[in-house]
């Protein structure tokens, strides 16, 4: 499937809600599909935030290091996800660092080339924080949301927004099921768990890393 780059900009959450004309014109300060090889770095601890990145294809594993030198992974981001928007708005630099856990697909927009085009269309400007501000607004909402779920419900929204996204109700798991409990902030023993009881409820198949949703 060839790579539409109006597409892949418009699906960042902070622009899907912007009219095509303004799309159009942050597809052209945008880079699509640079490639990294498995294992290879996009970003490390102390870079400069340099803009937001989109993953085309691949996985891409956001990771920290405890002071045993231990690597803690922090979440995946799997294909048509996104990573660090609020660098577009800040000169901050990472505290973790990036790493391809598979081949993978980069798209980006940097942040000097974003904030040149905002100084060049006010207007833009003004549309452009309205659309942040209310990204801001639905990601504290779902914050509290999520304080307020159980971790089976954690589970079973993450499993319906995977069924969502790849169109079908049966799908393979990105990544181990370690690494799910690490974005999930469920223990893996209780993930398995969790599995199993959803599957004894009648709410999925499972079978090894192939999930039908019921």
């Amino acid at each position: 499937m060839s790579h539409s780059e109006f597409a892949c900009v418009k699906s960042a959450p902070i622009f899907s809600d912007l009219a095509d004309e303004i799309i159009t014109q942050l597809v052209t300060i945008s880079t699509h599909q640079k490639e990294y090889m498995a294992g290879s770095y996009i970003y490390h601890p102390d870079d400069d935030l340099a803009g937001l990145f989109l993953v085309d294809s691949g996985q891409v594993d956001i990771l920290s290091v405890n002071d045993n030198g231990q690597e803690i992974l922090l979440y995946s981001l799997h294909s048509h996800q996104m990573n660090v928007e609020a660098s577009l708005f800040t000169d901050e630099k990472h505290h973790h660092f990036a790493r391809a856990k598979t081949d993978a697909k980069i798209c980006m927009i940097r942040r000097k080339n974003f904030q040149d085009l905002l100084h060049q269309h006010p207007e833009l400007a003004i549309k452009i924080l309205n659309a942040y501000g209310k990204r801001i607004t639905e990601l504290e909402n779902l914050q509290i949301s999520l304080s307020l779920q159980s971790a089976d419900e954690r589970l079973m929204l993450y499993l319906n927004k995977m069924s969502n996204i790849n169109m079908q109700k049966t799908f393979r798991l990105n990544g181990t099921k370690k690494e799910l409990a690490a974005s999930l902030n469920i223990a893996p023993e209780t993930l398995s768990r969790l599995f199993n009881k959803l599957s004894h409820d009648g709410k999925i198949k499972l079978n090894k890393r192939d999930i039908t949703v019921l």
